[in-house]
């Protein structure tokens, strides 16, 4: 009986870790998202927000922004997840 209740916190432990990461990489995609239209890309932007996030990071312009969101994750990441946390 204890191994079972062991079983079942390490299951939902894991879930919520993996809820957490899908939680982050939504963060982190509608910052690159917002931003690449924000700063100048109106005439791409459309077409490429239309697509999943590996098809986005094949832009080289889109690619930079997911890239300065994560760094801000990183170096401010309560300020981030209050920002994008939508």
């Amino acid at each position: 009986m204890m191994i079972k209740k062991i079983l079942l916190i390490i299951v939902l432990g894991l879930l919520l870790i993996s809820c957490s990461e899908d939680k982050t990489e939504k963060m982190l995609e509608t910052c690159a998202d917002e931003n690449f239209v924000k700063y100048g890309h109106d005439e791409i932007a459309p077409l490429l927000l239309s697509l999943e996030l590996k098809g986005k990071l094949l832009s080289d312009p889109y690619y930079q922004y997911h890239a300065r969101c994560e760094n801000d994750l990183r170096d401010h990441p309560k300020t981030f997840k209050t920002t994008w946390d939508r």
